[in-house]
């Protein structure tokens, strides 16, 4: 199948985002890594199965939560945020990179 992006660039995309917004500096630097790497895996996985279904945002968000509290239990407070805003930089990511357009 063919890639739909490239991972690592969306991973160093998203993390560069978190790192300007500032809301995450509490968290050690390989633990956020580490988690939006999962989530882009996660999300990857998912659209690749997608076919010409829509993507569900609420699906997605379950999943990434899921994985979220999975890696990161000490931060249980704040992981809701965590992924409401991976999902928000990731998206601009695919829109910036030309992956998805809007009508």
């Amino acid at each position: 199948m063919e890639e739909m992006f490239d991972r690592d660039e969306a991973v160093k995309y998203v993390m560069n985002d978190l790192y300007i917004e500032g809301d995450f500096d509490f968290m050690k630097p390989e633990e956020l890594e580490s988690a939006i790497s999962a989530f882009v895996d996660i999300d990857y996985k998912y659209m690749q199965e997608l076919g010409e279904e829509p993507y569900d945002e609420d699906a997605v968000y379950e999943m990434l939560l899921a994985a979220a509290n999975e890696r990161l239990p000490q931060y249980k407070t704040y992981l809701m945020r965590l992924v409401e805003d991976y999902m928000d930089f990731m998206e601009q990511f695919l829109v910036d990179e030309g992956y998805v357009e809007w009508d």
